[in-house]
């Protein structure tokens, strides 16, 4: 008898595990890993990867595995695996075109611009100029041209699909990113199609734009150091990364995903890094005409 009862007791608890096992539908996460965008190496890429998986698994999410991924069609194709990822953490371009539901998004403004290389002008390594300085007809004629001309991206970039949606270029040609190939790597891109008759433009948030200059560049023509240089923002902005959790989530564990983004107020370095976040962040809940208004701008573009 004793035998029979333990017979049970292991029959009962192996139901239980698989009725567990059958319940879970989704297990860990995607991810699109910030440090793939910048082009950094698979150190730094897996130090990312383990910072946002502990991060996650202390809401009560699954943690494990983490999926890296470098773009929207990635991101689309991991959630329809036969048991997909529970979250998302990552721009609104993947966030949003996966179809999973926005819990904590980091407000954070990001800024698009278009720094034009544009014709030669009379000084050596120019600082760039806002098109808003320029004179009314100049600035026409500068976006004629560039209406004529490529300009270069990153595949699934915020950055990118902020260009696009405002037609600002006349192609877009999307660099994949990957370790060691990342956002730094456009403006040599560029530089190398420049000629002095044709433009081109690299896609970057606005602040690095400003900042940028061609005195370290290499670029088949030694002409390139006297490009002028012109900065075209776009006048829609997007908020940074955050997490979309799939529909079936129960609510308390996105409420407790929710929490524990909304309350971090001082990360650790190598965790903002994990998270894309800067100074000024905050994570909130958005509301549906948010959402759409940005889901409209954005993935109408890919």
């Amino acid at each position: 008898m004793r035998m029979y009862g333990r017979r049970l007791l292991v029959a009962a608890a192996l139901a239980t595990c698989g009725l567990a096992a059958s319940a879970q539908t989704c297990e860990g996460g995607v991810y699109l890993n910030p440090q793939v965008i910048r082009g950094e190496g698979t150190p730094q890429v897996a130090r990312s990867a383990q910072e946002l998986s502990e991060f996650v698994g202390r809401t009560g999410l699954s943690a494990v595995p983490v999926i890296n991924v470098s773009n929207h069609d990635e991101a689309v194709a991991a959630v329809k695996r036969p048991k997909p990822p529970c979250w998302i953490y990552g721009n609104p371009v993947v966030g949003l075109a996966s179809g999973y539901r926005p819990v904590a998004v980091n407000t954070e403004e990001i800024r698009s611009a278009v720094l034009v290389l544009a014709e030669l002008g009379d000084e050596k390594d120019p600082k760039p100029v806002e098109i808003s300085r320029l004179a009314p007809e100049e600035q026409a004629r500068v976006l004629g041209r560039l209406k004529q001309s490529t300009c270069f991206g990153i595949r699934s970039g915020v950055t990118t699909a902020l260009v696009k949606a405002e037609n600002l270029c006349s192609q877009i040609a999307e660099v994949r990113p990957q370790a060691g190939l990342g956002q730094s790597y456009l403006p040599t891109r560029a530089a190398f199609e420049w000629r002095p008759d044709r433009w081109v433009g690299v896609i970057t948030r606005a602040q690095s734009a400003h900042a940028a200059s061609m005195g370290d560049q290499i670029a088949s023509n030694p002409n390139i150091h006297q490009a002028r240089l012109i900065v075209i923002p776009t006048k829609q902005s997007s908020w940074g990364y955050g997490l979309y959790l799939r529909p079936d989530v129960p609510a308390d564990v996105a409420t407790r995903a929710l929490a524990q983004f909304a309350n971090l107020r001082q990360p650790a370095p190598s965790l903002a890094r994990a998270l894309d976040v800067g100074e000024t962040f905050q994570f909130v809940a958005l509301k549906g005409p948010d959402i759409d208004a940005m889901r409209t701008v954005l993935v109408k573009t890919l």
